[in-house]
């Protein structure tokens, strides 16, 4: 059995690799996004700074390829191990071979602890036999893309501004600060928290990235008396895709109950159909923990119906 890591320029093998994730990954599951192969091929030709990525085939005996791994890590963060075999390749430690493979790529970034996530109790029992164990779990939802975004209503004193691209200069500040809380206060079950230092700079480069990557940012921001106090995103891919991704919804804690994430998500949703990227899309996804109820029950109201459940797994990472 043979496992080799992919240059990040092969542009040939990360498009195959990422062809054999989203086989093992997707198969029997309805309207699931996937990062495409311009995605994948510009994420690889400009990786996160300060995060090592690597791409692992493995190949059969006459070198088709069997099964692949998403492997990353950076300093001071958990490492993230995705693993995927072809459905006519499987029960034959392929999976182990991966895994072990992707133990040998981090022994020099001695991570404290790994993260993997699937779709399937047999992914579930596969990672625990890795001694990882579920610290998350999250239902993902699709919401159709061509129905009329709900009618919502807040208090009258909340202000709903909405955009497309770049994060107005003057709404930067409340976009860094909210941005900041949302990753300390966003349900993550049992798994280890990370730490983001988020600030305009940090922004910008996100924004340009995502740009080079083929997404077009939809956002919404609520603010009171002039400051931001929630704000929501959509992902839509700037050459049209069947799927619309809803990424972030937050509200800071002292304004929630008052309707603004519904508010915030119906206007955002509202700027779909002005936007031609999205003509071809047919569903908006988005993924809620399981014990994350208020999102859960304004998902429901706003459309949107659960499609399946996803894993969080984690565990020491043992690197020999």
């Amino acid at each position: 059995m043979r496992v080799t890591v992919v240059g990040r320029l092969d542009t040939e093998t990360l498009i195959e690799w990422n062809g054999a994730l989203r086989a093992s990954c997707v198969e029997d599951r309805v309207g699931v996004w996937w990062p495409s192969d311009e995605t994948v091929l510009a994420q690889f030709a400009d990786p996160l700074p300060g995060r090592r990525r690597w791409a692992l085939v493995h190949r059969a005996e006459d070198g088709s390829l069997a099964g692949a791994a998403d492997v990353s890590a950076g300093p001071g963060e958990p490492a993230e191990v995705t693993i995927g075999v072809l459905p006519a390749h499987r029960r034959r430690g392929i999976g182990t071979v991966l895994w072990e493979a992707a133990r040998e790529l981090l022994a020099d970034e001695a991570p404290s602890v790994v993260q993997s996530e699937t779709w399937s109790q047999a992914g579930v029992a596969f990672a625990e036999c890795c001694g990882l164990a579920v610290g998350n779990s999250e239902l993902r939802m699709l919401r159709s893309a061509v129905a009329p975004a709900p009618d919502r209503h807040a208090a009258a004193d909340v202000e709903i501004v909405t955009w497309t691209g770049a994060v107005p200069d003057d709404l930067m500040h409340d976009w860094v600060r909210l941005n900041t809380r949302m990753r300390e206060d966003v349900p993550i079950g049992e798994l280890t928290r990370r730490v983001t230092s988020l600030d305009a700079e940090w922004v910008r480069a996100h924004e340009k990235r995502m740009t080079d990557q083929g997404w077009i940012l939809v956002r919404a921001m609520a603010r009171l008396a002039g400051e931001g106090v929630g704000y929501t995103v959509l992902f839509v891919a700037a050459d049209g895709d069947e799927i619309v991704v809803q990424d972030d919804t937050f509200v800071e804690r002292a304004h929630r109950g008052r309707g603004i994430a519904g508010l915030l998500k119906s206007e955002n949703l509202r700027q779909l159909s002005a936007l031609p990227a999205s003509a071809a899309a047919r569903w908006v996804q988005t993924t809620t923990a399981v014990d994350n109820h208020p999102m859960l029950a304004l998902n429901r109201a706003i459309g949107f119906e659960v499609a399946d459940r996803s894993y969080a797994l984690e565990g020491r990472f043992a690197v020999s």
